[in-house]
């Protein structure tokens, strides 16, 4: 199984060349956290910037420090406050690069508005749009996780990099869940069956899924070919012309595909700590943090020596 904990990988990773300078974009404490984290696996100080939003709720950054000539890396977390989140990103981005920054590199482990991706019914690809704030306020490089459609790498003209975190998360299943090897891995919805799978065979274990369960309505997974709505007017449409109606889907109750009697049903494992989740841990005991500083540490190390980063997608596949 792949496993980035490797000897190879500590040895180096406080080994980087001058010039490195890492930030943490917002006063967010999960954000802090992990970019402490990242700071001291690299054997590097976090670098000076005051970040904070003004009465009238503009956001304002203040680089403390020089940073020409160097590669900038920008840690940032997604908060509930989304939007804030995006312009802290975007303004600091774009106050480096106005400070003759080398390379500005951001940090995103969860990507905003990634769900974003798809042309849908009188709306926008949101995404894309995004990925072209970020390149023209002067991002020169996306360190990412997990996006949630691979495809989103193509709306950038900067190199991306989309670590996965399936690592760690095996890493977990097969240290702290007991008896494992009689568990069986459920995917929550039929979208979700590739990835269950893929965990499902790395572990030697056999899959469920959940069928039934309430998704997104249909009309809002519709794309922008459907409209505007078909008319039923024979003023609009010649009888000749007709095209025919697509039978309206209809969700049956919950179902269960796959053999779960007598084993552990693991569904939802552990959230990594790349989004703030304190106050549901408080909510639900059972919700277990795994730290990933350790890959995005290691990624932000080879992009700054010039290194190469095939060795944190070895044995990654399509459909993980």
């Amino acid at each position: 199984m792949f496993c980035v904990a490797t000897p190879e990988l500590d040895t180096k990773m406080n080994i980087t060349k001058g010039g490195l300078v890492l930030f943490s974009a917002n006063s967010n404490a999960s954000c802090m956290e992990l970019s402490k984290k990242i700071a001291e696996r690299l054997g590097v100080e976090m670098g000076k910037v005051q970040v904070y939003q003004e009465p009238n709720r503009e956001t304002r950054v203040q680089i403390q420090e020089s940073v020409r000539g160097k590669d900038v890396f920008i840690i940032q977390t997604v908060s509930k406050d989304v939007n804030t989140t995006v312009m802290e990103l975007l303004i600091m981005v774009y106050a480096c690069k106005t400070s003759c920054a080398k390379s500005i590199t951001g940090v995103l482990p969860y990507f905003p508005y990634s769900k974003q991706c798809k042309m849908r019914k009188r709306g926008s690809i949101v995404s894309k749009l995004l990925a072209s704030m970020m390149c023209k306020a002067g991002l020169t490089h996306l360190i990412t996780m997990d996006l949630h459609q691979k495809e989103i790498q193509g709306f950038f003209n900067i190199p991306v990099d989309n670590l996965r975190a399936s690592p760690f998360l095996l890493q977990y299943i097969q240290e702290e869940i007991p008896d494992y090897r009689n568990a069986v891995i459920v995917a929550k919805s039929p979208a979700s069956a590739k990835r269950a799978q893929s965990f499902a065979e790395r572990l030697r274990l056999g899959i469920a899924v959940i069928h039934g369960e309430a998704q997104d309505a249909e009309s809002d997974l519709v794309d922008g070919r459907h409209s505007p709505p078909m008319v039923r007017s024979a003023a609009a449409i010649h009888p000749s012309l007709e095209i025919p109606m697509l039978i309206p889907k209809e969700k049956p109750p919950i179902t269960v595909v796959g053999d779960v009697g007598g084993r552990i049903a693991i569904i939802v494992v552990v959230v990594t700590n790349t989004i703030p989740h304190e106050i549901q841990k408080l909510q639900c005991p059972k919700i277990k943090t795994v730290d990933i500083s350790l890959i995005l540490s290691e990624a932000i190390r080879r992009i700054h020596n010039g290194e190469s980063m095939s060795y944190l997608f070895r044995n990654i596949g399509l459909d993980d």
